[in-house]
């Protein structure tokens, strides 16, 4: 059970975009690439308010922490497998929707790594990262809107597939940078001749 006080307006939102996952996903299916636009634009919007409510009235929990970035993934996994997948006139090329995954799972394998080898606890996204993000989840609802919408916009969901692209290895590439000086930083805080701390860092 949620206890009340966990029940916040920027964790309640992002419980709300969690359940659009599902209507997203039946409406793709469906062919009602128009609503599955809508559902995708408003899981954005919440995304958006529930971080800045979050920071304005100071209601940030550890629940929403959890929840928040969860619910983003979720969301853009769900997104990006379907419209790889799915016999549409304008699909998200595999090759964009591999390297994205990669680049996530490498985020998240670094992470875990200097977590539990070097007790680093804070691993935040950097600019590329954060650019990367939007990028994805904008190039995600172009495909979508072409699908339905607009399909006079393909030209520009064959450029943001290349533009995402890059970034996404950019932002890959700024992620092992930052991992490599944060492994290098907590290993210089180790005293040379502390051999045990060096064997446990290489185990």
């Amino acid at each position: 059970m949620i206890s009340r006080s966990a029940l916040t307006v920027p964790n309640i939102l992002t419980l709300l975009r969690l359940l659009l996952i599902p209507f997203f996903l039946h409406a793709s299916f469906r062919g009602m690439y128009t609503i599955a636009f809508v559902l995708f634009v408003t899981a954005a919007v919440t995304d958006i308010l529930d971080g800045f409510i979050a920071r304005r009235l100071n209601q940030r929990s550890r629940l929403g922490a959890l929840l928040d970035p969860a619910a983003d993934k979720m969301m853009m996994i769900a997104g990006y497998l379907f419209y790889t997948l799915a016999p549409l006139a304008e699909r998200i090329p595999p090759w964009l929707t591999f390297t994205i995954f990669v680049r996530d799972f490498l985020i998240v394998m670094f992470a875990y790594l200097l977590s539990t080898r070097v007790k680093v606890t804070r691993f935040p996204p950097s600019l590329a990262g954060k650019v990367s993000t939007v990028l994805q989840a904008f190039t995600l609802a172009t495909a979508i809107a072409v699908n339905g919408l607009t399909p006079s916009l393909r030209w520009l969901a064959e450029f943001l597939f290349r533009a995402a692209l890059l970034i996404t290895l950019f932002s890959a590439a700024d992620y092992i940078r930052r991992a490599e000086r944060m492994l290098h930083e907590k290993l210089l805080e180790f005293a040379p001749g502390d051999r045990n701390s060096s064997a446990a860092l290489t185990s």
